[in-house]
């Protein structure tokens, strides 16, 4: 190994040009994401060229079905042709399907393929970059890394809505949707001239279900409760706040401030802490956070409510993605990285739908302390893991 190389692995990096390529994909993550976040507009959109709520319902829930479907096959796409060109497609299927609104997005049926390939790209792109961007990295500072590179992709939520949702007002929808496509394509270009993988990741289903093996199936659950907890924060809480009269920015920014710091300036603490004791942590604080905001009615404790799950959520997502990593070569990361994010998006995607007939029932109130509940539980399940293993 030169010297080049040995500083790299002590600094956290696979090898000395691992640097440079774990912060390209970074870039590319946050570009490509930059596109991806103009879907908070969507349903203005949608509306604005003439839909009923009822198929602007449909066009934004219909993308969960390629998203669940294709992350779980993931693994098995990365076996076929790689992870840098798993990574790659995934890309192009989201600027081909996000573009293609453009021309598409007045006609219901359309608009409907272009979604259903937006999702296609959505649902191999998570696992594909986890899996390339944990290739790039030594164990020397693999948490720490790994979380900053997870940012990448939540940072994008705080820059392209209010750059979307200027393109929309000053210009219409005229420019939309190829305004917002620009910085994905500098982010596909970015990762031509980065390495493959040196081998295949394994390319059979039974492989894939075989990364569920004893000991993965805690982090499995864990990961569902976040993908949960996160949906109901994406999908619900700005219509809970509205409810209460208080501005979306006590939650929202805070939470979004203290994740980034928290990841930014706390992760590289964490690098040897015990797995579940971190997790339980994180449940713990997304927990707190969402209590908070369920009894309050105030402004200043919903912020303190949005710190509080920030900084679970910052925990929660690279901890569990590390566990999945532990002790596999790279090249047998992307089936388990596969499960991993395939439970995230059931959370995320599936779960608001149960919680729509909470709500209904028992308003939002009652709703957000079920899943704060479940939360709570799955916490006090790491705890005891944590306990049991000492």
């Amino acid at each position: 190994m030169s010297v080049a190389d040995s500083k790299a692995v002590a600094a956290g990096y696979a090898d000395a040009l691992a640097r440079g390529e774990f912060r390209r994909l970074g870039l590319a993550c946050l570009l490509v994401s930059f596109m991806n976040s103009h879907s908070t507009l969507l349903a203005v959109v949608f509306s604005r060229a003439g839909h009923d709520l009822h198929a602007i319902g449909i066009l934004l829930s219909v993308y969960a079905i390629p998203v669940l479907t294709l992350t779980f096959f993931s693994g098995a796409v990365a076996g076929r042709i790689g992870v840098l060109r798993t990574t790659q497609l995934a890309m192009a299927l989201l600027i081909v399907g996000f573009t293609s609104l453009q021309f598409t997005h007045g006609d219901f049926y359309p608009a409907m393929a272009s979604r259903l390939v937006q999702g296609m790209g959505q649902g191999l792109f998570l696992s594909a970059v986890i899996t390339y961007a944990q290739s790039r990295l030594s164990q020397a500072r693999f948490l720490y890394l790994l979380g900053v590179f997870s940012s990448m992709m939540p940072l994008a939520q705080a820059i392209a809505p209010p750059f979307g949702g200027y393109i929309l007002n000053a210009y219409g929808d005229g420019f939309f949707f190829i305004m917002g496509a620009v910085p994905a394509l500098i982010g596909l270009a970015l990762t031509f001239g980065l390495r493959g993988l040196k081998s295949a990741p394994q390319t059979g289903f039974s492989d894939i279900f075989a990364s569920a093996r004893k000991g993965n199936y805690a982090p499995l659950w864990g990961v569902f409760v976040n993908g949960a907890m996160f949906g109901f924060t994406t999908a619900y809480l700005a219509a809970a706040m509205e409810a209460k009269a208080i501005p979306l920015a006590a939650f929202f920014t805070a939470s979004t401030f203290s994740m980034f710091a928290s990841r930014f300036l706390a992760m590289r603490r964490f690098e040897q802490s015990d797995r579940r004791g971190l997790v339980a942590v994180g449940l713990g604080f997304m927990t707190l956070g969402f209590v908070l905001v369920a009894v309050s009615g105030v402004s200043w404790p919903i912020a303190i409510g949005g710190v509080s799950f920030g900084i679970g959520y910052s925990l929660v997502y690279p901890v569990l993605a590390a566990w999945m990593a532990e002790g596999l070569p790279p090249s047998e990361r992307a089936g388990p990285q596969a499960l991993l994010n395939t439970a995230f998006n059931v959370g995320l995607f599936v779960v608001p739908y149960p919680m729509s007939l909470v709500i209904g029932e028992y308003g939002f109130t009652i709703a957000m302390l079920s899943l704060a509940t479940l939360g709570g539980l799955t916490s006090l399940l790491f705890v005891a893991m944590k306990l049991r293993a000492e």
